[in-house]
């Protein structure tokens, strides 16, 4: 019974710290953008190619509701920051892709009835798939035609995740947390 015990406290300290893991990488972002640049000036944007959104993703994500769920949550993030969408007149032009990668991560487990020592024994190691989705938004200055603002936003998440309006929106709000960039 006791073995039973600390083979299913085991597995739930691994599932514990997959959720430890996994949130404790929620949504890492790096931005980029020219110095020199008024961000202030800029108060309307479109997509880079002739105003029509394309998104560069894998194929499994070129999924018509996809497209459209990402693009409301992009047009939403951009109103909510003062810039609205126009396809007429775009002080800025976006580009969006994609990237999603299955990777693996590695829990190890400590042997039962192993006394707390400064090194020690572990079993063999328990592995987890998991996916990386990285998402880059890039901004161009349409009348300089010079790219002035660049995000990669970088999440671990499972395998089959929820494609939801809301994770859409948390992740696009995350990739543009810095724009404009202040001063």
């Amino acid at each position: 019974m006791a073995s039973f015990n600390i083979s299913v406290l085991k597995r739930l300290l691994g599932l514990a710290y997959l959720i430890i893991f996994v949130a404790g990488c929620s949504i890492r972002v790096k931005t980029t953008y020219n110095h020199q640049t008024d961000f202030k000036k800029y108060k309307t944007f479109c997509w880079l190619e002739g105003c029509e959104f394309r998104m560069n993703a894998p194929r499994h994500f070129n999924d018509s509701l996809i497209k459209s769920l990402m693009q409301q949550a992009i047009i939403a993030e951009m109103k909510a920051k003062g810039i609205e969408y126009n396809s007429n007149t775009p002080d800025l032009l976006m580009d969006v892709h994609v990237s999603i990668k299955t990777d693996t991560a590695i829990l190890w487990h400590r042997t039962d009835d192993q006394p707390f020592l400064m090194r020690p024994q572990f079993a063999q190691p328990e592995e987890l798939i998991v996916n990386k989705g990285t998402l880059i938004i890039d901004l161009a200055d349409k009348a300089k035609g010079q790219m002035v603002w660049r995000s990669v936003a970088v999440s671990f998440f499972e395998k089959n995740p929820e494609l939801t309006e809301e994770n859409f929106r948390k992740g696009v709000a995350a990739a543009l947390k810095n724009f404009p960039p202040k001063k």
